[in-house]
């Protein structure tokens, strides 16, 4: 996701502040904390049972400190899954969640790719250079760059069913909770090589300066949808 101008004109944040790089510590820190603790516990409590006993105790805390009654929501339906988890015996109920997200992730993305709609992507491009217009060249790119973000989380929510369904739940634990974070870092900065490459007249932002960007675009909407009525 790349967006802004060279000079630094443009509206929107360039780059991660401290509050954003401490939020993205945080949220590593808890993907990390729901793979190591429960394959530690594994002698005493199911793996899935604590995984998702984390996941409620996180959300739990984040409506309380956010006063957010969509998370709190989202926390009973982690209670719900708890719940069919202990019932069903089925460890691999625990990787919905994942499956989900990417899933959801992949359609917006490619809702955003039909005809007479903005590529997602070049939203943000042109709220973070604002005033100054997306050219068309720039646009193209972009739209093949949206496009290959959804193919991305496609690929993401298949690995996840995949490894949920036919290898130990561990794998599963690991790809999803932990190895998916450097992953899309790692598309970030690969982005970054092809466009430095193969398209140097475009804007040569760093993958921090659009992290940046794309995290602070979606925050008021965020900011609406969990805000408690």
């Amino acid at each position: 996701m790349n967006a802004g101008q060279d000079d630094g004109t443009h509206a929107g944040p360039p780059a991660l502040d401290r509050r954003r790089t401490w939020q993205i510590v945080t949220l590593l820190a808890v993907a990390v904390s729901l793979h190591v603790v429960p394959q530690l516990l594994r002698d005493v409590i199911d793996p899935a049972l604590s995984m998702v006993a984390l996941m409620f105790i996180d959300a739990v805390a984040f409506a309380a400190f956010m006063r957010s009654g969509g998370t709190l929501r989202a926390a009973g339906a982690i209670a719900v899954m708890f719940a069919v988890v202990y019932i069903s015996r089925r460890q691999n109920v625990a990787a919905l969640p994942s499956i989900a997200l990417n899933t959801l992730l992949a359609a917006v993305f490619a809702f955003t790719l039909r005809r007479g709609r903005v590529p997602l992507i070049q939203q943000i491009a042109i709220w973070a250079m604002a005033p100054e217009p997306v050219s068309p060249e720039f646009a193209r790119y972009l739209r093949r760059l949206t496009l290959a973000w959804m193919i991305f989380f496609a690929l993401m929510s298949l690995t996840c069913a995949a490894l949920a369904l036919f290898a130990p739940f561990a794998w599963w634990s690991l790809f999803a909770n932990v190895l998916s974070w450097p992953i899309i870092f790692a598309f970030f900065c690969g982005e970054y090589v092809v466009r430095r490459i193969w398209f140097r007249d475009l804007p040569n932002h760093t993958p921090l300066q659009t992290i940046g960007s794309a995290l602070a675009f979606p925050g008021e909407a965020l900011r609406r949808a969990f805000e408690r009525r």
